[in-house]
């Protein structure tokens, strides 16, 4: 086991590891928490991502029971430096990811919040993003907040597959749950200000790097 996990298992006995094929009835070779949460292997991306990187600022809207919290509130902690600002707009889950992020003794790194991030003012910019709340509303968020993601930044949507979820799913219709890509968002692309890249995980997880002035680029 990933020395990581089974630290935070240790100050959160409430914590079991699940096949993340149990909610699907499969087999799996990813591991889960629960079943609404990051998969423990995509925190442990993410715990390495922020290491690697050191932000001062990172942004999490989405905060469910706190399994991503947690995971990048342990890598900034270890980096001794950075916030993570996590947003929750149901009560009862914000109140127990609270609890868990007070349990794992990382309240100096992340602070939970309880709001709906469609109505927060943005207070400072962002090295690293992770939207997590309901699929319904993420590409509104990337919208909002991308002018706040910091240029060479990374922007994060989890649920989300290689194909944007733009592709007919079965009794459902087109691009459901996240629904048609908006405008804005392909037009950035389009303009090379955002690339996407993606990762084949179980649940699905969509990546945006933010163009730098600073990146090479072929020229003639």
């Amino acid at each position: 086991m990933n020395p990581l996990i089974e630290k935070m298992m240790s100050l959160d006995k409430t914590l079991v590891i699940h096949n993340e094929g149990e909610w699907s009835n499969s087999i799996s070779t990813y591991t889960a928490w629960n079943s609404g949460g990051i998969e423990l292997e995509v925190g442990e991306f993410f715990y390495g991502l922020l290491r690697m990187i050191k932000p001062e600022h990172v942004l999490e809207t989405g905060t469910h029971l706190g399994v991503g919290a947690s995971f990048m509130g342990f890598a900034l902690k270890d980096n001794f430096k950075g916030t993570l600002d996590t947003f929750e707009y149901l009560p009862e889950i914000y109140e127990q990811a609270k609890t868990r992020i007070i349990k794992m003794g990382l309240t100096d790194h992340v602070h939970c919040q309880f709001a709906d991030v469609a109505n927060i003012p943005v207070q400072h910019s962002y090295q690293v993003i992770l939207l997590d709340t309901e699929p319904q509303t993420r590409f509104a968020e990337f919208l909002k907040f991308y002018p706040y993601l910091d240029e060479g930044g990374y922007m994060f949507i989890h649920d989300l597959g290689r194909k944007l979820q733009q592709v007919e799913i079965p009794g459902q219709g087109f691009a459901w749950p996240f629904g048609l890509l908006p405008e804005g968002m392909k037009d950035l692309m389009r303009q090379d200000k955002i690339r996407p890249f993606y990762f084949s995980t179980p649940r699905g997880l969509s990546g945006f790097y933010k163009v730098s002035q600073e990146d090479y680029a072929l020229t003639g």
